[in-house]
């Protein structure tokens, strides 16, 4: 393959020289996609559909609606186990089955986050985001004909193993083909889906229990669809991450998705298109991280033997990584973050209506729904302030402020449950749905961040993996609370809304405490070992002929350096 740059003829042999000295250096992805967005030299042509990037929308709803699935699948489980028929056949007098329970799904996406959902740095974020969403699927769908509490409790784990596979590539992709500048509003896009899941299954519930009077096994059958759904939009809209094919020396594939990602924002100038001189500038050719395919045929048992050895291999590597010297701080702060916002607030979603029913809240349901809706402030919020004050100050004021409205929960369910005969019943009541409510808004807010911020403080080779790693680490926080709270739900609910708020209070105090580099608005990193986009000298042993070892990095000297994608010289952008 001969490729051309500028007055340069080079062979493959010679790609790791690619780009001569230039006072101006090619356009990165980040930079392409943010003129692209913008519509830099756009030729558009009249009309609605050369207007608004519909296509491209399109493809963000896609990955939304995934996220929905999860939401569907993870709260569903609220409303079943509030429901009669289901603790009379399940449940029965055993106090420690309703946590068993709930705990069996958060033990699914604790491994399906650590372990599958890490192969997306390997196999690839589409992928592995499909297998996520038919796990999901078909295990919602057979726990609606469960027979026994082990039954019910093994698929629910296969639902939460399809789940934490599905987070770790959704995101990072999500982070992957959106604008630097329009990054945080994109993931808090994709993230506000969780409202549309948590809305539709409250609405089923209010429909088919309140109404229909209908077994539990319709309602759960039921909130699979939204993962079945899931399932034909990616498949029909979503592509796989340029980035992620850049670095496993695809350029020609990358070069392909980037540009369908611009046509899809209606970047109509084929003449500033990006370039293969431009995809072999910044990912110049080395060995790919992953080629089991190269010993074996296509077809063979032994190709399939030697990519689950070669995915494992990724994985245990990339899993190192994470914790690598430029990493580790980065990762531990952001592990404790994820276990205690997965503490507080999954602890708090999947026994809402198990404390409203205590308490003897009327129209549970409805209040239920309410909810789910105070979702829509909370999105609306972090898509407005992520990109303008930043994610480290966003994540602290949301996450204090879903303390405080858990404490004000904790007081009107006090004042509610000894009925102080100075306050009436509704004054109470009222308290505690509006206090429900704001406790949903912040932290939908401080999810919608954190979301954000773990997904842009990993390099792209380890991105998939390092979202698994903190994901694993929330799932361990939610399993933990899901046990303490279902012995306190019948008999002390206020001391569940107390411990979950001091749980919230370290989420909003690690990242003030440990400040690490926010990348608001900044390009991403590509390798783990120039994590914060700074240059470095010299990494990798440059040989006489120009070539570079076969390593899994690929870094240059600062005088040659192509394996990362900085937006500028101090990656950042205005």
């Amino acid at each position: 393959h001969k490729l051309s740059f500028g007055e340069m003829s080079l062979n493959d042999d010679d790609a790791v020289d690619l780009a001569p000295v230039q006072d101006t250096p090619p356009r990165t992805l980040d930079e392409f996609l943010e003129e692209a967005w913008c519509k830099k030299g756009n030729s558009r042509e009249i009309g609605l559909g050369s207007i608004f990037p519909w296509q491209y929308w399109f493809t963000m709803l896609a990955c939304g609606v995934a996220n929905s699935s999860d939401a569907s699948e993870i709260l569903c489980l609220s409303y079943i186990l509030s429901n009669d028929d289901f603790q009379k056949k399940f449940i029965r007098e055993n106090s420690w089955s309703g946590g068993f329970l709930a705990s069996t799904v958060f033990l699914g996406m604790l491994v399906g986050g650590l372990v599958v959902g890490a192969l997306g740095d390997s196999f690839g974020r589409r992928p592995i985001l499909m297998f996520g969403l038919v796990c999901n699927s078909v295990a919602g769908l057979l726990s609606s004909v469960a027979s026994n509490v082990w039954q019910f409790s093994t698929l629910r784990f296969l639902a939460g193993l399809g789940i934490g596979a599905t987070v770790p590539p959704l995101f990072t992709l999500v982070t992957e083909i959106a604008p630097p500048s329009k990054r945080g509003a994109f993931v808090t896009l994709c993230a506000s889906f969780w409202m549309v899941g948590s809305i539709f299954v409250a609405s089923v519930a209010f429909f088919l229990f309140e109404y229909m009077k209908c077994s539990w096994r319709i309602f759960a059958a039921v909130c699979a669809l939204p993962s079945i759904v899931a399932v034909l939009l990616v498949g029909i809209a979503v592509n796989e991450s340029p980035r992620f094919l850049a670095i496993q020396q695809q350029q020609d594939k990358a070069l392909d998705a980037i540009n369908k990602l611009a046509l899809r924002m209606n970047y109509k100038d084929a003449s500033k298109l990006y370039t293969r001189s431009e995809v072999f500038y910044h990912y110049p050719n080395g060995e790919p991280t992953r080629h089991p395919s190269k010993h074996f045929a296509v077809n063979s048992g032994q190709y399939v033997i030697a990519s689950i050895g070669e995915g494992f291999r990724d994985f245990v590597k990339s899993t190192l990584n994470v914790y690598s010297t430029n990493l580790r701080k980065n990762t531990l702060v952001l592990q404790t973050i994820w276990f205690a916002l997965n503490f507080g607030t999954y602890g708090i979603l999947t026994w809402i209506n198990s404390i409203f029913a205590v308490i003897n809240l009327q129209n549970m349901y409805y209040n239920a729904l309410l909810f789910s809706a105070a979702n829509l402030p909370g999105n609306v919020a972090s898509a407005f302030f992520l990109d303008r004050i930043g994610r480290t100050y966003m994540l602290g004021i949301t996450s204090l402020a879903s303390a405080a409205s858990l404490l004000l929960f904790a007081f009107f369910v006090v004042q509610r449950t000894n009925n102080l005969k100075y306050q009436s019943d509704t004054y109470n009541a009222s308290g505690i749905v509006i206090s429900a409510c704001c406790f949903q808004a912040f932290s939908i807010a401080a999810w919608n961040t954190i979301d954000t911020m773990t997904s842009e403080r990993f390099p792209t080779s380890i991105r998939s993996t390092g979202m698994g790693v903190c994901a694993a680490s929330g799932r361990i926080g939610a399993m933990f609370a899901q046990i303490i709270n279902g012995e306190l739900v019948q008999d002390k609910p206020a001391r569940i809304l107390i411990v979950a708020s001091f749980s919230l209070l370290v989420s909003a105090a690690m990242p003030l405490l440990f400040y690490s580099e926010d990348f608001t608005k900044r390009g991403l990193v590509d390798d783990f070992r120039d994590h914060g986009g700074k240059y470095y000298e010299e990494i990798a042993p440059i040989s006489q002929a120009g070539g570079i070892r076969n390593d899994e990095t690929y870094l240059r000297p600062k005088s040659t350096v192509r394996y990362h994608s900085g937006i500028s010289q101090n990656n950042s952008l205005t």
